[in-house]
């Protein structure tokens, strides 16, 4: 009997065209703009080639060592490497840049210059190096005009500048994912797909209730146990959810190139209880406020409205705020609790905090469940 009710109320859900467009079709065009609105500076970012700059052959640029060992410390193979450098005449250098095959034009005489076609970054990052070198050589033959004999160890002090640098900063990893500052939008955006699934619970529970809908007066009078109706409707209810959320993940990771990394099983498990609590909380918001459909839709709007505000996912410096000021908030709120799975997955290379934020998104889905089951089995219609 189960199968059988699970089974149609599947059919009946996936009939509903308007819902779809709003849990599945609407996450899929939110991912499209993300895309292309910023999806491309993770690449960008992580494809950095060295800025091709050419420097004009000349007898200035040959004389000029010191420069001349700058640009190619700058220009060494390896990770490091920032310019790829091409010398040659200035003729020649100026076809390079009219052809866009440089990124500008270093030229050395009484003072070090620079040419470029349009500004950019490259552009940006030459004259950076430019300016740093020139203000580091006046200020070594400042130093070197008042005290010549410090010529040795502001030799030193300058070879050894980059050591020092890196001496003071470490970067720490606390896991094994790549820094990607642009994949928080999409789990960001995946929370909200999973909390999206609250319209299939206000459907359900506007289609058992007799007051509200034809086909809840049928179903109200049906020889089944209420509570068999209500598993029935809320596993359907489950299903297309997470059924859209693969969907959605599928079209991120393959039309869009978004990686998850290698912890697409944990992905999957906050996917499923995200759907679970949001297809709890629908159920919970039909059950409870009174009036029809429009209204109940309204009231669960605004509440998932208020819940995403206080996650981040609309300023992402909110979640700290309500962590800091009302921590009680971070664990009473679904969204909260999602979009923070996914950051701890993110960010972490344990999954305890993940499986803390997994364990209280079933609790909070298993009492809203319980009240809405409590407060439907309670109603009773007369006859007419």
């Amino acid at each position: 009997m189960f199968g059988h009710m699970f089974k149609y109320r599947l059919r009946c859900l996936v009939r509903d065209r308007e819902t779809v467009f709003w849990t599945m079709i609407f996450p899929l065009l939110m991912a499209t703009l993300f895309h292309f609105a910023f999806g491309h500076l993770t690449s960008e970012r992580e494809r950095f080639e060295p800025v091709k700059t050419v420097v004009v052959e000349g007898r200035a640029y040959r004389e000029n060592a010191a420069f001349g060992h700058v640009l190619e410390s700058l220009s060494k193979a390896g990770k490091s490497q920032i310019l790829n450098l091409i010398v040659a005449p200035e003729d020649e250098a100026l076809r390079l840049l009219q052809h866009g095959d440089v990124s500008g034009i270093i030229t050395v005489g009484e003072s070090i210059g620079l040419t470029v076609k349009e500004p950019g970054i490259n552009q940006s990052v030459l004259k950076a190096i430019l300016d740093e070198y020139t203000q580091t050589a006046r200020t070594a033959t400042s130093i070197l005009a008042g005290n010549p004999d410090a010529a040795r160890q502001l030799i030193g002090e300058l070879e050894n500048r980059r050591v020092y640098r890196r001496s003071y900063t470490d970067q720490v990893s606390f896991s094994d994912a790549a820094p990607d500052t642009m994949l928080g939008y999409f789990y960001a955006l995946i929370a909200m797909a999973c909390m999206y699934s609250s319209f299939w619970g206000v459907r359900n529970t506007v289609d058992v209730q007799a007051d509200l809908s034809a086909q809840g007066a049928r179903r109200s009078i049906a020889p089944t146990h209420k509570m068999s109706v209500v598993i029935a409707d809320a596993a359907a209810a489950l299903a297309v959810s997470f059924a859209e959320v693969l969907i959605l993940l599928a079209y991120m990771a393959s039309a869009l190139g978004i990686s998850f990394g290698n912890q697409i099983g944990y992905v999957l498990l906050g996917c499923l209880a995200g759907c679970t609590a949001g297809v709890s909380l629908g159920n919970f918001i039909g059950a409870v406020v009174r009036g029809n459909e429009a209204v109940k839709t309204g009231a669960l709007l605004a509440t998932s409205m208020i819940m995403s505000c206080l996650a981040g996912l609309m300023w992402a410096p909110m979640k700290d705020v309500v962590a800091r000021k009302a921590p009680v908030l971070s664990y009473v709120n679904p969204a909260a609790l999602v979009a923070d799975a996914f950051y701890s997955l993110y960010v972490f290379d344990t999954h305890r905090r993940f499986f803390i934020n997994i364990g209280m998104l079933c609790l909070i889905s298993a009492a809203m469940c319980t009240a809405s089951f409590v407060r439907l089995r309670r109603e009773r219609y007369a006859s007419v």
